[in-house]
């Protein structure tokens, strides 16, 4: 079948790209034809050319600064775009979501997910068709894959409600990423969901083999520090941990100060002796790498998926809320716990093959 995906836009976020990546890898070893539609918000042409002056301007003075990508303005950062457009099969970039996108690729089937594409304050005013309001009226499939809501509690409007509610009762398949996520689905969409790995779970650590930069060095033992947002707090935590295990401290960031590719970021927490990260994908290369790791937690994007899934391993004392205390080191059966992994991606993967 020729599969569509809809999921968050592909820009500057390493997690949100790899779980594309995966989902596509997943259907793919099914015998699916998947292909990304590509859309995302992107500059005007002035803002792109202004943004080209400025760039210009910088260098002209001696100062470091990126061009703006040729294609006009895209938000998608540089660093990581490489990567999407080599590694994923996608449709042209689109503004929005068009029906004209189902005829023109020949979908037969469209799948949503993942990445907390159910969460209403992260799609603005695409949440309906996050729900695939755009292809009402098509005769194909239509899954749910791992969608998120991020949260364990019902933010959403009566309005959208009611809307998404009638869309998701259309779908001949719905999974969600969060346990919690199958009880919002029940009482506020009325439809049964059932819960399912995150996309990148999807694949085992060898299944990043080939996208994984083996040349990226990251010198002596280290503890890799990837947090989205960083506090003088985290900072002192971090610091009075690297300095109890001996190790050196290396700071990596996300969105628009990245300096990693995505290979280099697997990479980096692959080889990493203790990872400290408030990303949900953070935790969860932590997890398929085998790697010591800590999550201290970040309420305003989201602790329920993060503790859904520790929960669901038996690693919940890898979730911090006291920065205070540094953690004793303690040995985790990554056996058990891959073991544990492996049965839930079986299950995952045989709801995508039974559902398309």
């Amino acid at each position: 079948m020729r599969v569509g995906i809809v999921t968050q836009p592909l820009e500057m976020n390493y997690g949100g790209i790899l779980q594309n990546w995966a989902l596509q890898q997943a259907l793919k070893s099914l015998g699916h034809e998947p292909i990304t539609i590509d859309a995302y918000q992107r500059y005007s042409t002035v803002h792109y050319w202004f943004n080209c002056l400025r760039a210009g301007i910088k260098r002209m003075t001696g100062h470091k600064a990126e061009m703006p990508h040729p294609y006009k303005g895209a938000l998608r950062y540089e660093l990581l775009g490489r990567f999407v457009e080599e590694q994923i099969d996608k449709t042209r970039v689109m503004w929005d979501y068009k029906r004209n996108v189902v005829k023109r690729y020949g979908l037969d089937a469209l799948v949503v997910g993942s990445d907390q594409v159910w969460r209403a304050k992260y799609n603005g005013d695409h949440l309906e068709d996050m729900y695939l309001a755009f292809a009402v009226g098509f005769k194909l499939k239509r899954v749910a894959y791992a969608a998120s809501f991020g949260v364990d509690q019902w933010e959403y409007t009566p309005e959208q409600t009611a809307r998404c509610a009638a869309l998701a009762q259309q779908m001949d398949a719905v999974s969600v990423r969060e346990q919690s996520g199958v009880a919002l689905c029940h009482d506020h969409l009325k439809v049964d969901a059932e819960c399912v790995v995150d996309p990148t779970m999807l694949l085992d650590a060898q299944g990043y083999n080939s996208i994984i930069d083996h040349e990226w060095d990251g010198g002596e033992p280290y503890l890799a520090v990837y947090c989205l947002d960083v506090s003088p707090e985290v900072e002192a935590f971090v610091n009075q941990l690297a300095a109890s295990r001996g190790l050196q401290v290396r700071m990596f960031s996300a969105g628009w100060k990245s300096t990693l590719s995505v290979g280099q970021w697997l990479a980096m927490l692959s080889r990493a002796t203790v990872v400290v990260t408030d990303s949900f994908h953070g935790t969860v290369f932590s997890i398929l790498f085998g790697r010591d790791f800590y999550n201290i937690g970040n309420a305003g994007r989201g602790n329920t998926r993060i503790y859904n899934l520790l929960r669901s391993l038996g690693l919940e004392e890898r979730l911090l809320t006291d920065l205070t205390a540094i953690p004793v080191a303690v040995e985790t059966d990554w056996g058990k716990v891959h073991g544990l992994l492996a049965a839930e991606r079986e299950k995952s993967m045989a709801f995508l093959a039974n559902n398309l």
